[in-house]
């Protein structure tokens, strides 16, 4: 396991922040919202029901071609448009980036748009702290899969409960049920019910295993090996560099992601442009594919391959979280 001393929590992303901004204040410009994300985020889902519909009277198998093939990519493709919300970086106003993540975890079936950006944010400001990143794997679960290319597989397969629904519950500060949650509950629940009754149970199947691809074994699900597992090198967080950026929001630029978090990731290809220096020469993807495979049958890489930091040695003050801006401004977000 790689344990990191706890001084240097989120240290990382911070001082290349401070030094890519010394040499390159340009980048500031970048800064802001990206409203199209809106307005493509509508015909994607959009586009998932019109194809839930499709399939409806079609054989299993067919349901299951589509949403492997088609299905998982627009699930994958909303679940990035949620984590732009997650970060305000579609619309200008908190209030309206929680209703267009709402609206875009409508085909998902599972509830997940309110309750990712409450962890991802303490993600980005608790990078690696086991019991407040919801990312890092729980000790027992690093144990029980351990190194074996077998085990990790059938971890690859479990992948969307893990990281949708078992990780979140080791982290100390749970999100609060409040309205937002609650609407995020009812508004999803609702649109199953109503696929259920209107198109009936294969448009709910083609819906449910297009959101499992797209978090489990399939090339949208391996963005969460991609991110932060280390392959090579020492850096905590890793980019991705080939052809799914161009239907995901660039989302595989996750370096400059967490370097910059607020700015759109329709304009982190512009901030590689910027600071070739700072992101040209670093281990990088370049194929999810290899990714999976990779990650499977290469015994020195392990859930716990990653910089884990102790939780005994966090202390989570009032102050230390406090309102969302303090993680979304991106100037003290790790």
């Amino acid at each position: 396991m790689r344990m990191v001393d706890a001084v240097d929590d989120g240290r990382f992303h911070r001082e290349r922040r401070a030094e890519i901004l010394r040499d390159r204040p340009e980048v500031k410009r970048l800064f802001g919202n990206s409203v199209r994300t809106a307005y493509f985020a509508a015909g994607v889902v959009a586009g998932q029901f019109t194809l839930a519909a499709a399939v409806a009277d079609q054989p299993w198998w067919v349901v299951l071609i589509a949403s492997y093939g088609v299905g998982a990519f627009a699930s994958h493709y909303l679940n990035v448009v949620m984590h732009e919300c997650a970060h305000n970086l579609v619309l200008r106003s908190t209030a309206l980036n929680k209703a267009i993540a709402i609206f875009a975890n409508l085909p998902a079936l599972t509830p997940g748009a309110i309750s990712f950006r409450h962890y991802h944010l303490l993600h980005h400001r608790f990078l690696g702290r086991r019991g407040l990143d919801a990312d890092v794997a729980m000790p027992w679960e690093v144990r029980l899969v351990g190194r074996s290319p077998f085990c990790k597989f059938l971890w690859l397969l479990a992948q969307p409960f893990t990281y949708g629904i078992l990780h979140p519950l080791q982290v100390r500060r749970r999100i609060p049920f409040d309205g937002w949650l609650a609407a995020n509950i009812a508004v999803v629940a609702g649109a199953a019910v109503a696929v259920t009754l209107v198109f009936g149970p294969q448009s709910l199947l083609y819906l449910g295993l297009s959101s499992y691809f797209s978090l489990g074994p399939h090339p949208t699900g391996a963005h969460v090996l991609q991110e932060h597992f280390i392959f090579e090198g020492d850096g905590e967080t890793t980019s991705y560099y080939g052809p799914m950026n161009a239907i995901s929001i660039n989302h595989g630029l996750h370096l400059e992601h967490h370097d910059f978090p607020n700015v759109p990731g329709a304009k982190l290809a512009e901030l590689r442009r910027i600071a070739p220096q700072h992101y040209g020469g670093r281990f990088h993807h370049r194929s999810r594919l290899e990714t999976i495979w990779r990650f499977v049958m290469d015994r020195r890489i392990a859930l716990d391959t990653r910089a884990v930091r102790s939780e005994t040695s966090a202390r989570l003050e009032p102050s230390s979280f406090g309102r969302e801006t303090s993680i979304l401004a991106g100037g003290r977000a790790g």
